[in-house]
């Protein structure tokens, strides 16, 4: 497993960022890598600065989700923790329970999740997890949409990198996400 964290804040940066190929490779929906990343946003409510994380899996027994959970996020009870992931997947089932356990007893956490591409998604558990994972109180599950592609490109990459990447390139599978992503939350699909 492997992550990184950055601080940013009142123009002060810290910390490394995520390659340019990591971005592209991971979160272009034509591609299918193995690994799954997680880049996060997080907030607490009061607040002066945010704060940029991600992670990696390298292998199928810690999933990024549950790594971040259980080892990079440090609670703190007495403020409200808004956070934004985007994901180069969209959480399996088994993630989705750990997301909805650490949501139980973290009820002053909101997670705004936004995923590149679907992750086995004829797999029915997957679905279901997801449209319950959904309808849990603090969660937003979306598609990334071209300006969160351009919001990951900007936080997430050293400043100043010169590389092409448009997320106009793969407009057509941006939108195949979101149409079947919409229908898992409506139970239309399988």
């Amino acid at each position: 497993m492997y992550f990184n964290v950055q601080e940013a804040g009142m123009g002060k940066e810290t910390g490394m960022y995520i390659s340019k190929r990591a971005l592209r490779k991971h979160f272009d929906p034509r591609e299918y890598p193995k690994e799954t990343y997680l880049l996060c946003e997080l907030r607490w409510r009061g607040g002066v600065r945010s704060w940029q994380h991600w992670v990696r899996n390298d292998d199928d027994n810690y999933h990024a989700e549950q790594y971040f959970l259980e080892e990079i996020f440090e609670p703190r009870s007495y403020n409200i923790c808004d956070m934004t992931w985007y994901l180069s997947y969209s959480p399996c089932w088994k993630c989705c329970q750990v997301i909805e356990g650490f949501l139980e007893e973290q009820r002053n956490v909101n997670i705004d999740i936004r995923v590149a591409r679907l992750y086995y998604v004829n797999n029915p558990r997957n679905c279901m997890a997801l449209r319950e994972l959904k309808s849990f109180q603090g969660v937003k599950i979306t598609a990334m949409e071209d300006e969160d592609y351009d919001y990951c490109w900007d936080t997430f990459i050293q400043p100043d990198v010169n590389y092409d990447f448009s997320p106009k390139k793969f407009k057509s599978e941006i939108q195949r996400n979101r149409v079947k992503l919409e229908d898992i939350f409506q139970g239309l699909h399988l």
